[in-house]
């Protein structure tokens, strides 16, 4: 036998009215009243009829997101932040993964709109913008996240990425460094972009010139991180030391530096954006730029639910970074 919302109501003792509203906009409800729904929800198996009830809205109580790579430790972490955000308003979450493809990103972006989501959140890849306006031109909104999309009138959130990047500057020219190399990452997009910026005028304001054989790019990925350190490291003069664009790059310049057998910081100090888990464990502990993760996610979240209840407009939050400093970095000595 099917069990029916009436049977909900009977199991928490509530009006089928409230069991609606907790099931479909629970934030018209106390949280402890939602909470006693769900538990009768389990108790009975109740199942919503959410396709009914996305035929009956033209739309699903469900969100999308496009990382642009699902395996950067970053993306992982503001999925789970951004999931936990959807599930408080009883919202599902679509993930997907552009891969650093703009091709990619644009079959996503149809994709969730095929499965009528209510809102995106997304990471550009550098892809058009035409779709994303057709999009918000139906009713979707758009949160760009980390990178700004080229949109006109953009809603989006992420970390200042100049600020951070100065930060790293300072750091290292407070240090005394001044043979100083950069992995940067894709001029196109708008934070590999405004990172290479940054640390780039802070060194200038200093008097030191970013050499061109100590400016190298990557695509945010290991592998690109990797090729990079290997070509710095084995130049006639090599830097003293590095700041590498991302965490997934990073990774890619601490396999270079280990197997070219150099020594952190002793020949090398290394500095990353992004505080990858793993950074605070590596021998010696990594000095970083650190993002606040959980509040770009909640932030992103909350902006697009703001959207859907129209209770705000595009608008873009910029997010101050913090540096961490361990043990990776230090005076020069060779």
């Amino acid at each position: 036998m099917s069990v029916t919302i009436h049977d909900v109501a009977r199991e928490a003792n509530l009006s089928i009215a409230t069991i609606s509203r907790a099931l479909n906009r629970p934030e018209t409800v106390a949280a402890q009243t939602r909470e006693r729904v769900l538990v009768a929800v389990a108790k009975t198996g109740y199942r919503p009829d959410a396709v009914g009830r996305s035929l009956r809205e033209g739309r699903s109580r469900s969100i999308g997101l496009i990382v642009s790579d699902i395996r950067n430790p970053f993306y992982a972490s503001i999925t789970k932040v951004v999931e936990d955000a959807a599930y408080e308003r009883g919202y599902g979450l679509l993930i997907c993964n552009a891969d650093e493809q703009p091709a990619r990103a644009r079959e996503a972006l149809h994709f969730l709109a095929s499965h009528q989501v209510s809102g995106v959140i997304h990471v550009p890849t550098g892809e058009s913008t035409e779709l994303l306006q057709e999009l918000i031109g139906k009713g979707i909104p758009i949160i760009d996240l980390d990178r700004v999309s080229g949109l006109a009138d953009p809603s989006a959130v992420m970390v200042d990425n100049r600020q951070g990047a100065r930060l790293a500057a300072q750091h290292l020219i407070e240090l005394g460094h001044t043979r100083i190399a950069v992995i940067a990452g894709p001029p196109h997009l708008t934070s590999g972009a405004a990172r290479l910026a940054g640390f780039e005028q802070t060194l200038q304001a200093a008097g030191i010139t970013l050499a061109p054989q100590y400016l190298t790019y990557g695509d945010f990925r290991e592998a690109s991180g990797r090729r990079a350190a290997e070509q710095l490291l084995t130049l006639p003069e090599p830097p003293t030391a590095l700041f590498v664009a991302n965490n997934e790059m990073m990774a890619g310049a601490l396999g270079a530096v280990l197997e070219l057998g150099w020594r952190i910081p002793e020949q090398l100090s290394l500095i990353g954006f992004d505080d990858a888990r793993w950074a605070k464990y590596m021998h010696p502990p990594l000095t970083v730029i650190a993002q606040p993760i959980e509040a770009i996610g909640r932030l992103a979240a909350q902006q697009l639910f703001d959207q859907l209840d129209q209770k705000a407009s595009a608008q873009i939050h910029v997010l101050e970074a913090t540096l961490i400093v361990r043990a990776s970095t230090s005076v020069p000595r060779i």
